[in-house]
């Protein structure tokens, strides 16, 4: 049985929910059904979205073909101000622009600056490293048009959740140095970036948090494979880079009771050991995904707000 004892109440609220359900587990609710649930998970768990000066849904040019995107201007943005590219989580098969509509517009609002949300292509029907293929398509079309954006290209930091951090995190690495422009920071929260099982956390809350193992397998397996859980590749595992000297500045999110916890404080660790500055910011009393569940925590929004602070304050001081 799962410890709830120092779960912050609106999580266990979310917990006791999640497990009353008919159907528990992501691989047996089905895809489309998942697909489905996160898509309306904001409605049931978010506070209301904030308002910006003006949200546009775009087609950028993707590593296969056009993607959609939707890009959130602040109400008074300022000229060449930072921006960000956001990559939302899902477990690389679930969400999307719409399901991560409401974190984008208060990272907007409270960092003033814009932010590009991006659609990647999902798996399984397209596998790694599709995502990331994607992903740095895109984060190389908001450098090509930072001018008509307002933006300053130097200026433009990659932020994502869970299977999201695990991609802005891979394309930081593999960005280093790119003459078409690198990412300036990176926003992590609650990212997965090792393989699933090595890490203390991925056992010690490995059932009853909302994100069992069986879920993670399911998750990995639809978008690399049986392999992954061995793969030693930084694009799909970033913390198993050889060095991460170069790699752009980090503010790190985690939540005290997720099977990913370790994966965010290790990979702290692993910058700074490069030369990296990284903040850690831990929230021991909070659940995966709990940025995306303001209306049952405050705490979901002060991180997410505090967050979007450091970032738009650590870009204007570069």
């Amino acid at each position: 049985m799962a410890d709830y004892s120092k779960v912050d109440p609106g999580m266990v609220q979310f917990l006791n929910m999640f497990y009353a359900a008919e159907q528990v587990g992501f691989e047996a609710v089905g895809l489309e059904n998942s697909r489905a649930m996160l898509d309306a998970f904001p409605d049931m768990v978010d506070l209301p979205a904030v308002e910006v000066g003006e949200v546009r849904d775009l087609e950028i040019a993707g590593a296969a073909g056009t993607i959609k995107a939707r890009l959130y201007i602040p109400e008074n943005q300022e000229a060449n101000s930072p921006a960000m590219v956001f990559y939302h989580g899902g477990g690389w098969i679930l969400g999307g622009i719409d399901s991560h509509d409401r974190p984008c517009r208060r990272i907007c609002a409270t960092a003033n600056m814009p932010v590009l949300a991006v659609d990647y292509r999902l798996a399984p029907e397209h596998v790694f490293p599709a995502a990331i293929d994607d992903a740095k398509a895109a984060f190389h079309w908001a450098c090509e048009h930072a001018g008509e954006l307002g933006v300053d290209k130097s200026l433009i930091a990659v932020a994502g959740d869970s299977a999201g951090g695990n991609i802005a995190a891979s394309i930081s690495l593999s960005l280093r140095g790119d003459p078409l422009g690198e990412p300036a920071f990176q926003l992590l929260i609650y990212p997965s970036l090792q393989p699933f099982g090595r890490a203390q956390s991925h056992e010690q809350f490995a059932d009853g948090y909302a994100l069992d193992k069986a879920d993670m397998k399911f998750f990995i397996t639809s978008y690399a494979g049986k392999d992954a859980f061995t793969s030693e590749d930084p694009r799909l595992w970033p913390l198993l880079a050889e060095d991460h000297k170069g790699a752009a500045p980090a503010y790190i999110i985690t939540a005290g009771h997720d099977p990913l916890q370790d994966d965010g404080s290790d990979y702290a660790l692993a910058l700074g050991a490069s030369g990296v500055a990284a903040k850690h910011k831990s929230y021991p009393g909070m659940t995966h995904g709990f940025c995306s569940m303001t209306a049952l925590s405050p705490v979901g929004c002060e991180a997410l707000e505090d967050a979007a602070s450091y970032l738009g304050s650590a870009l204007r001081e570069k």
